[in-house]
């Protein structure tokens, strides 16, 4: 870590100091301290993440103590003022491996399966983001995210996790467990109906591979247009208006 920025097309990593809230010792750990915007055209897959062309920008979204291995997202841990060449060095690890310590991390201190599912989750992007296989991560997010959905208590939008769960599925080569959650999605999800037509559909087809978003489903999704309810509604009746007057 021999410089405090470095810019990965972008994307600013920052070099940092924070205190590890299990065994309060203070490293050097990197952030993103600048994200560009997303945009219809930036790369998303249909499981809804957004590509990022450095393992490393994924990488550091957590955190990893280099003593007692305590790992979650960065938010997690304090800054501190320490400049980060005289903290304890980050740990040598593999990009990727660090979500693999969150994981381990969240079962030691009871964390929710779907904050567990997560940290798969990302895992199994940051590899494929370093040209590593996601085989075995995607199988853990799909344990994880299971257990979530069998949890009677969890409260979460249900209907989006069980649209991520059948691209889990299809991802793996599940097909049949693909469709069966594609087909418990519904309009709570805030997924257009049509695109989770289309990837029931690609199971049904076998397709196992990744799929890009199309812009405009990009935009649909992650930037919503207001709802004009005089559009929906039309023209209130003059009886109405008088009433409302």
């Amino acid at each position: 870590m021999q410089d405090l920025y470095r810019t990965i097309e972008d994307f600013v990593l920052q070099a940092v100091s924070v205190t590890c809230p299990e065994c309060e010792v203070v490293f050097a750990t990197e952030t993103l301290a600048f994200t560009p915007n997303m945009t219809k055209d930036s790369a998303v897959e249909t499981d809804l993440h957004r590509v990022l062309p450095h393992p490393a920008l994924r990488a550091a979204l957590v955190a990893m103590c280099p003593a007692c291995l305590y790992t979650t997202w960065y938010s997690g841990f304090a800054e501190d003022p320490l400049f980060p060449y005289l903290a304890v060095a980050p740990a040598e690890v593999a990009y990727s491996k660090k979500f693999a310590h969150a994981v381990l991390t969240g079962r030691k201190i009871g964390a929710h399966h779907l904050d567990r599912a997560l940290f798969a989750l990302n895992g199994s992007w940051c590899a494929r983001e370093a040209g590593e296989s996601a085989d075995k991560w995607l199988e853990l997010a799909g344990q994880e995210l299971e257990a979530a959905l069998n949890d009677e208590s969890w409260a979460g939008n249900r209907s989006r996790y069980r649209y991520i769960m059948g691209e889990i599925c299809r991802l793996v080569g599940d097909f049949h467990g693909a469709v069966r959650h594609y087909n418990q999605v519904d309009r709570k999800s805030q997924l257009p109906k049509s695109l989770v037509d289309h990837q029931r559909q690609e199971a049904i087809n076998g397709n196992s591979r990744p799929v890009l978003l199309p812009p405009s489903y990009v935009e649909a999704i992650f930037f919503p247009k207001p709802i004009n309810l005089d559009e929906l509604l039309g023209p209130m009746p003059t009886s109405e208006l008088e009433k409302s007057s």
